[in-house]
């Protein structure tokens, strides 16, 4: 009996070590631009998350993890035929232990441990709080329309992309046809920076300059959500507009829904209001919650509502069809490419510039700005390094502002992150900027350098990661 339950443990953890090693060499593989601060964040509040990457995986794997196994329980059953059973016990727990540190390494647990052991002085000297902002007497509205994984990668090398060939053509001509911020001298957009890298911590960066920092040791956002943060909404809000955000999904994943209510006090819809207001019904979720389809033809409806109002708006939404893994391709699609996620990401493409033709249709088009980014670059590392043709391309967040008061200027090569995006969409609505820098961002249509052209992306990038005790004490509102 001793020796039957002995054997049930050393397959079990032999079992459980094969799904780490495999598990952290996929993620390695395929999602390779997510640190473990980006995931440490996602595991805590990925409430109502689709959880389909882990079936995806385990079929990719399965082979593997059979032959995995088989090697790996070959000295057991040697032992066992030794009648060796403590050998094979103590075999089993170190293999255990080993394949452990192998995942804790390749998911970046020891680089996170590392970069905390030193500090950085980087908010103390460069974040800008306190900062004047003045806006016109007759304010603009602003919609801000977030493209779930969308870069600029995505169109031709000709273009200035990554690819053999342009798989979004339409937001290529919004880029062209108005003002697209470039770190070339043709298409572009924003260089990644890490705390920046998941869907949360993107619309963080992009409306308060500030990056999503995480702690092992402390729950930062627990309740307050970056209470030091002066963001977007903040200074909508105290400038009198209206404020609402659209998710295709649960408002809830992510602290999303904390962060709009606490900064702006936003109303909220999602799929959650969909159900209520009877537009959908529980079990017709599909992907995350509702299709792009929908999210398009309700963010109309809620614009108009907005338009209607008496004071400037500001309508967020964010898409969600883009999302790894291979994306939610719609019926109303069409099928030209062989892989489903590019026929995803080209009618993406499609959606958004038919929305924008009607938003130009709109009485309140003439006063309002339209800004199109993407929240990080793609999350499906394989997708990229398979399709894209250009030597050491660079990876780049997509942007376009359309309607700006100010005209383009100082927008190509430029060297900016998302965080540079913020105080950029307050310039493109008309405000007034005291030194052309809030938080860690700079305003790109300003002569004043970035912090990544200052200091170069390497240096901006390892200062990011550190620990910071500015940030615990004054924007997170922890003093650690």
């Amino acid at each position: 009996m001793k020796n039957k339950i002995t054997k049930i443990l050393t397959f079990v953890l032999i079992l459980i070590s094969v799904i780490i090693i495999l598990a952290s060499i996929y993620y390695k593989n395929n999602f390779a631009e997510q640190d473990f601060e980006t995931i440490f964040f996602n595991v805590l509040y990925g409430k109502n998350a689709n959880f389909s990457i882990i079936g995806i995986g385990f079929k990719a794997n399965i082979i593997y993890i059979f032959l995995l196994i088989i090697l790996l329980y070959i000295p057991i059953a040697f032992s066992y035929y030794k009648n060796k059973y403590s050998r094979a016990s103590l075999y089993s727990v170190i293999v255990l232990i080993v394949s452990i540190i192998f995942g804790l390494a390749e998911i970046g647990v020891f680089e996170y441990i590392n970069n905390q052991k030193n500090t950085s002085t980087i908010y103390e000297e460069k974040y800008a709080s306190n900062i004047e902002i003045s806006f016109p007497q007759k304010k603009r509205n602003l919609i801000y329309i977030f493209l779930e994984s969308m870069e600029t990668t995505l169109t031709s090398m000709e273009d200035g992309g990554g690819m053999e060939y342009t798989l979004i053509p339409e937001l290529a001509k919004l880029a062209k046809d108005n003002i697209n911020f470039s770190n070339t001298n043709n298409l572009g957009g924003a260089i990644t920076v890490r705390e920046t890298t998941c869907t949360t911590a993107g619309m963080v960066a992009q409306t308060s300059a500030t990056p999503l920092k995480m702690n092992l040791f402390h729950n930062y956002y627990q309740s307050n959500f970056l209470p030091g943060v002066y963001s977007l909404g903040d200074i909508l809000e105290k400038e009198g507009y209206n404020l609402e955000v659209m998710f295709g999904s649960d408002a809830s994943f992510g602290k999303r829904k904390d962060y709009f209510k606490q900064h702006g006090n936003y109303q909220i819809f999602d799929v959650n209001t969909a159900i209520e207001q009877n537009k959908m019904n529980a079990e017709d979720k599909v992907w995350w919650g509702y299709s792009d389809d929908d999210l398009y033809l309700w963010a109309k409806e809620e614009i108009l509502n907005l338009a209607s109002k008496d004071k400037p708006f500001n309508f967020i939404m964010l898409t969600a069809d883009t999302h790894f893994v291979d994306g939610y391709l719609s019926n109303n699609a069409e099928k030209k490419y062989n892989e489903q996620y590019e026929n995803v990401f080209a009618y993406s493409s499609k959606c958004v510039s038919e929305f924008i033709e009607w938003l130009k249709e709109q009485d309140f088009y003439d006063n309002t700005t339209i800004v199109v980014v993407g929240d990080h670059i793609g999350m499906q590392t394989k997708f990229y390094k398979e399709h894209i043709k250009k030597k050491d391309y660079q990876r780049t967040v997509y942007n376009v502002f359309i309607n700006s008061v100010i005209l383009e200027q100082n927008s190509k090569n430029r060297q900016f992150s998302t965080m540079d995006i913020f105080p950029t969409v307050l310039a493109s609505i008309g405000a007034e900027i005291e030194g052309e820098r809030i938080g860690l961002g700079t305003n790109l249509f300003s002569g004043k350098k970035t912090l990544i052209e200052e200091m170069g992306w390497d240096t901006f990038n390892k200062e990011l990661v550190k620990h910071s005790e500015y940030y615990n004490k004054y924007l997170s509102g922890n003093n650690l």
